[in-house]
């Protein structure tokens, strides 16, 4: 939370209002006690997440027991105060609290909490989080009740709750007037299509479908009637296919903006678009034309309530709570999307891509690549090639916010036998490290491409490279320190500010490299079929049992196979058993850091994501 200005305190209304959220639960208690009038400003901070302050005491569960249970005999205007219900932490406390929780652990499960949502009537964000003991005693309700218009909550997430039962939302119907609604990992598909098609969510703009099992077939899209009011889906870790990718740019997407023709030799690529102006349709009361731009909107649960909290008017009545201008109201179509850990190819990446600049957050993660573009046989190539071009701003790339296989930077694929999440051996790395020699300079991406690109994760990174991989890295964060060098000369040479003036992009700010996980004792594995070393050992020696030049030699220690893999991957040829030196992708790249001159270092916050030995 940032601190208020000078300004604003001392010509706010009530300067006690801008203390409150920052003071502990007992200082707020203390000073909800000095007057009503103090009472008035500080209960209303103190009540407005009551499970967030009730976490802190040392009986978390009972006193939470006591709260529910006491909440009807409440006055009127301390229910209405209760803005919040977040139920996090008793995750972690019901592990600490093992006597709290085992006495009055019933507190934090679906049912129990469902019965006392109704008591605050101002209740905006409702989080559930992998609570509790699943309710298997929940029965189908007697009579359906109709959704009701004037219920207030704008965000609910119930996620890790397998066998979460949605009659709940039935008996309880409070999804109406929801902006943002998380059900990710929870029941199966053909629940949640019933849940989705009984609600109208005509104020969705958010929604999460994460771990659900998900088949292009059985994806419940169909019954949302968002049109381009939805503006960020998530769907990661589904089976979904490329059929989705056409699906979604059938029906969420608005038509592409046409890219502006900017002279890559100018300062031109440097700057932002001026903004563009669109009379409002006034036959209908909530459209905002598709043709309209936001600036990145917040889509995870803390970052959304902060926003609302600030910027929306949560006292006043159900349904549109924001401005009609503010960002996140506006009817932009998808412009944040979250494909990863899905069966989605390079090739639906690639159309999704050609096909929309709409997108400012898109997480496509790790997929297959087409099988013509790196033939191996017998198996498999994750890539993204011919992807870079895509990301070109004369493209009209809108992108902040991506993340994408590490062949977009250093056009090497990843080459293993099977999926990568049973792990990967690197028995194909001097192969894959190859194709990056045939590809041309023009295939891998530049941060000079885009000055618009601001996030960016690079997933499934060898932990040891021959040296293709870690120049590609390097060369990468070179260019990513000239980007910033530009930058800031035009920051400081450029033309005076004013408020008419162009908008200089902020460039590359944060690289995440996520290394990928390796089996265990598979670091150097063989040419054998097993990869197991023992066999790999004995293959070794008895290659130099025979030999047509009498000065081969072999090494075959257990020293020099950590530090080098096979070359040949099993081939005629490969009976020399040639052996390549690695490196430690990691390693080097930390030595390459600390070799660089303060004044050539890229000052951006770089990531090294490095997975633990299973």
């Amino acid at each position: 939370m940032s601190l208020p200005t000078y300004e604003a305190i001392v010509k706010g209304p009530n300067k006690l209002a801008f203390v409150a959220p920052y003071l502990d639960r007992i200082s707020l208690l203390a000073a909800s006690r000095v007057c009503k009038e103090w009472h008035s400003i500080f209960g209303v901070q103190l009540w407005s997440d009551p499970i967030k302050l009730i976490s802190e005491t040392r009986t978390p569960f009972a006193k939470t027991h006591l709260f529910f249970t006491r909440s009807s005999t409440l006055p009127q205007s301390r229910r209405d105060w209760v803005l919040t219900l977040d139920c996090r932490p008793f995750k972690l406390l019901e592990r600490l609290l093992l006597q709290d929780h085992a006495n009055y652990g019933h507190v934090a499960t679906p049912k129990h909490i469902f019965q006392y949502v109704s008591s605050f009537e101002n209740l905006r964000f409702l989080v559930i989080n992998n609570i509790g003991r699943v309710d298997y005693e929940i029965q189908q309700p007697s009579e359906t009740r109709e959704p009701n218009e004037d219920n207030k909550l704008l965000l609910f997430s119930s996620t890790f709750i397998p066998l979460l039962d949605y009659n709940l939302f039935i008996s309880t119907p409070i999804l109406y007037n929801v902006m943002y609604l998380d059900l990710s990992y929870t029941s199966n598909s053909q629940v949640w299509n019933s849940l989705l098609s009984f609600h109208s969510f005509n104020n969705l703009r958010i929604l999460k479908l994460c771990g659900l099992r998900l088949t292009d077939q059985s994806l419940p899209l169909d019954a949302l009637t968002t049109w381009l009011r939805l503006w960020s889906l998530d769907l990661r870790e589904n089976s979904l296919t490329d059929q989705t990718i056409d699906f979604l740019l059938e029906k969420f997407f608005a038509p592409e903006l046409t890219p502006r023709l900017i002279n890559l030799n100018s300062d031109e690529v440097i700057y932002e678009d001026p903004p563009l102006y669109h009379r409002r349709d006034e036959t209908d009361p909530y459209y905002l034309s598709s043709d309209s731009t936001a600036p990145i909107r917040p889509d995870t649960t803390d970052s959304f309530i902060s926003y609302m909290k600030r910027h929306a008017d949560l006292s006043g009545p159900s349904g549109f709570v924001l401005p009609e201008g503010d960002p996140m109201r506006r009817s932009t179509g998808l412009t944040h999307l979250y494909l990863s850990s899905n069966r989605i190819t390079s090739m639906g990446v690639e159309k999704l891509l050609r096909s929309t600049n709409r997108l400012q957050v898109l997480d496509v993660g790790t997929v297959k690549a087409h099988p013509n573009n790196y033939a191996i046989s017998h198996t498999t190539a994750f890539a993204q090639p011919r992807t870079a071009q895509l990301l070109h701003r004369m493209m009209g790339s809108r992108i902040e916010d991506l993340r994408i296989h590490h062949s977009l930077v250093t056009c090497i694929p990843t080459i293993g036998q099977g999926r990568l999440e049973l792990g990967y051996t690197p028995q194909h790395l001097h192969k894959a490290e190859k194709f990056s020699e045939t590809e041309s300079k023009i295939a891998a991406f530049s941060p000079l491409y885009n000055y618009r690109l601001t996030s960016l994760t690079l997933t499934d990174i060898p932990l040891k490279s021959t040296g293709p991989t870690i120049n590609r890295l390097i060369t990468f964060l070179r260019l990513c320190a000239r980007q910033e060098a530009i930058l800031r000369s035009a920051s400081t040479s450029g033309p005076r500010k004013t408020r008419h003036s162009p908008q200089l992009l902020p460039g590359l700010r944060k690289l995440r490299l996520e290394f990928i996980q390796e089996r265990s004792g598979m670091d150097d594995v063989g040419p054998s079929v097993s990869g197991d070393q023992d066999a790999d050992e004995f293959q070794a020696q008895s290659q130099g049992d025979f030999s047509f030049f009498a000065d081969e030699k072999i090494p075959s220690s257990p020293m020099s196979r950590r530090s080098s893999i096979w070359g040949g991957g099993g081939s005629a040829k490969s009976s020399l058993a040639e052996l390549v030196e690695t490196k430690d992708v990691c390693e080097e790249l930390k030595l390459f850091r600390r070799g660089q001159n303060e004044d050539e270092k890229w000052s951006g916050k770089l990531e090294l994501v490095v997975p633990r030995q299973r």
